[in-house]
């Protein structure tokens, strides 16, 4: 191996050597490997070793070509090493750091990092003009690269190192030129040639380039913008800027940030500039902010978030004054103070009365025109924006092709929009989610009260200003819901004390109302059922909280029937309610006979009406019986212990009328001397005018009800 190294064997003499020595001694192919793996790390080691010698004395000539000589050294072993046939020889195995048997593994990384170093400037030094790494030098240094094990983010530090400064000198000079006040643009073509001449050279690798071009073009910017007074360069200046940014070979989007920091400000004064005091950029002044934002080199949605921002500091006073006027409408004078925790002085706020006005949703201190203002400001301002959010299918028809043909019916895919609002005043923090409420809701009452076109304009901007204060859909539906619930409560409930009922126009009406509010058909029919479910349920409780006639608990329930409304079921009144009332109903009809066997169809219209069963209202009614008897059987006893005969004729009638009910099983507990004193009475009433038949049946149920035979 040694020959072969020195020269004085090709790498075929030196293998056929090794092999025949391999034969003589019989050694096996794995053993031979190890051997000649060993020979291989001390032949190359030997030559590094002496080169680390001659790097600890900063010897940088010395270990140039001790470099050379370990390069030379490994291409003969590995040119033997290809002779042997062995394919499991891996050149990294021989020059892995991390292995202290390897050739460079007893160097450690800082040293072989500096004779690196050395290797690759003397190499430059080396070349015919001093300053550039030749091909041959470029395949030797990535080779000593290999050897000395450093891998390629190191060797770019290196090259960082060694050959920056030369590059960040023509790149300052090329700063320099271009922004000074003698540019051309034939000296820019010349600059390139010179900053290219340099990364070509050196072989710089795109990174290292791409790095130090971003940051003197940094410089660029600041100095451009120092020079400008106003804060907006010339254009001569910002060509410059382009033709500079094109020389260090930087895209547009690279150079963002710079122009940001020092031009944004600039921009930001535009955009307040066109605002003006009305608050509204005017159509005209639209395009020369786009050709500021082109000229001063920003992004498109850096410069929307700057006129968003610009947006903001305009808008918020307008909705804080927004929500001042709503406070000096809503709130006393006393409120106010307490929560500004100041004097207001006086006769300036809200009188302390509740809402007025037909359907109870007066709108006093109106604030509309404000209101309007902020929408007119948002949407003249193009702040909402349209936002793809899916697809959907439509139906389209296409003409027939041919006259007299048919037109045809196709499907398609359409996109499906959705406005977001990017400031909103709840996403500002100048009101809180209450006030925002409130505000919305007092814009869509003052919509809805509002006639004419005036009215028509409230009503098409309330989803808009309700997504300006930052409210959600569905949170304008609940308050749009709340106020249709108020607006349809008074109105109905007006409608049901004067007339009773809602009629044909009242229901045009609220169909107009539901329209006005954005309400569906469902929500429309289930808000009324449920105002007129709240204005029953009220109506039962003053029925029922005082002293209710039969009359009144009648004409309630057949109300309610006509309305089509279950007591139970619909108006969830309880089972003890029910029945409550069918006492107070039945009760007077039992006593003064116009509920008798005959007229049964009664009990069964009131237990219907009332949504009861008829095994309850058979309960109910019998408890009654039960009751009305005992209490008739002791009037009776009394009269008779007075001697009023006279005064129990009618109560007799009225216990046998209760006994027919139940075939005379009243369940009464009566003496029998007492029986039959009554039963002797009732024998004696005139009965001239009956039939003998019913005479006798009566007779029969007044036995049994007195428990005699």
């Amino acid at each position: 191996m040694e020959g072969a190294i020195s020269g004085d064997m090709t790498p075929e003499d030196a293998w056929e050597a090794i092999a025949t020595r391999r034969d003589d001694l019989c050694l096996k192919e794995e053993s031979m490997k190890s051997l000649l793996t060993s020979i291989v790390m001390q032949a190359l080691g030997k030559p590094l070793e002496e080169t680390l010698t001659y790097a600890k004395v900063n010897n940088e000539q010395q270990v140039y070509e001790k470099l050379l000589d370990a390069l030379e050294a490994k291409l003969a072993c590995f040119a033997v090493l290809q002779l042997s046939g062995w394919e499991d020889f891996d050149e990294s195995h021989f020059f892995d750091p991390t292995n202290s048997n390897s050739a460079s593994g007893f160097i450690d990384e800082a040293d072989r990092m500096k004779m690196y170093q050395i290797f690759l400037v003397r190499s430059v030094r080396n070349s015919e003009s001093g300053e550039e790494l030749t091909d041959d030098m470029f395949d030797e240094v990535q080779e000593v690269q290999s050897m000395l094990g450093i891998g390629d983010a190191e060797a770019q530090v290196q090259f960082r190192k060694s050959f920056g400064p030369a590059l960040s000198k023509e790149l300052q000079i090329a700063v320099f030129e271009v922004t000074g006040d003698d540019y051309t643009p034939a000296l820019v073509e010349n600059l390139k040639k010179k900053i290219d001449a340099v990364i070509e050279n050196y072989r710089l690798p795109a990174d290292m380039v791409k790095e130090f071009a971003a940051s003197n073009y940094n410089k660029a910017v600041e100095i451009i913008n120092q020079k400008s007074p106003s804060g907006i360069p010339t254009p001569e200046r910002m060509e410059a800027l382009d033709k500079l940014r094109d020389l260090l070979q930087l895209e547009k989007e690279a150079t963002y940030a710079p122009h940001m920091q020092c031009f944004g400000r600039s921009y930001r004064t535009g955009v307040l500039e066109a605002l003006g005091g009305t608050g509204v950029i005017r159509p005209e002044f639209r395009q020369p902010l786009d050709d500021l934002r082109d000229r001063l080199g920003l992004p498109e949605d850096a410069t929307k978030k700057i006129f968003l921002e610009a947006i903001e500091e305009k808008m918020i006073p307008m909705v804080e004054f927004l929500g001042t006027e709503l406070e000096r409408t809503m709130l006393t004078q006393q409120q106010l103070a307490q929560k500004k925790g100041k004097d207001f002085g006086e006769d300036m706020f809200k009188s302390g009365k509740g809402a007025a006005g037909r359907l109870g949703i007066g709108a006093d201190g109106n604030i509309m025109t404000d209101c309007m203002n902020l929408v007119d400001f948002y949407t003249e301002n193009d702040i909402a924006e349209e936002k793809e959010v899916g697809k959907k299918t439509v139906e389209k028809k296409v003409p027939a092709e041919e006259e007299g043909g048919e037109e045809t019916t196709v499907t398609e895919e359409v996109p499906v929009y959705e406005t977001t609002y990017p400031i909103t005043a709840l996403g500002t923090s100048c009101i809180e989610v209450e006030m925002a409420e409130l505000l919305y809701r007092q814009f869509v009452v003052g919509g809805f009260t509002t006639q004419g076109p005036q009215g028509e304009r409230y009503e098409a901007a309330k989803a808009t200003f309700g997504g300006i204060l930052g409210l959600t859909s569905e949170k304008m539906e609940e308050i749009g819901g709340s106020i249709g619930e108020t607006v349809y409560e008074n109105f109905i409930s007006n409608a049901m004390t004067t007339k009773g009922q809602l009629d044909q126009q009242d229901m045009m009406f609220l169909a107009n109302i539901q329209t006005k509010l954005g309400l569906s058909s469902e929500q429309g029919e289930k808000m009324m059922l449920d105002v007129q479910k709240k204005i029953l349920v009220d109506e039962a409780n003053a029925v029922m909280g005082g002293e209710p006639s039969a009359a009144d608990v009648k004409a309630y329930r057949e109300k309610c029937n006509s309305m089509g409304l279950e007591l139970g079921e619909d108006l969830e009144l309880s089972k003890s309610y029910l029945t409550r009332m069918f006492e107070i109903e039945v009760v007077p009809g039992l006593m003064n006979g116009e509920i008798t066997v005959e007229s049964a169809e009664l009990l069964t219209e009131i237990q219907e009406s009332l949504g009861l069963t008829p095994e309850e209202c058979e309960e109910l009614f019998e408890g009654i019986l039960d009751k009305r008897a005992s209490a008739v059987l002791t009037n009776i006893k009394g009269e008779l212990l007075r001697g009023r005969e006279e005064n129990a004729t009618d109560l007799i009638k009225k216990l046998v009328r209760f006994a027919s009910f139940v075939d005379g099983e009243l369940g009464l507990e009566i003496d029998e001397a007492n029986a039959y004193a009554i039963f002797n009475l009732y024998e004696k009433f005139d009965f001239s005018e009956e039939e003998k038949e019913s005479v006798e049946e009566k007779k029969k149920l007044l036995k049994v009800a007195l428990g005699i035979s």
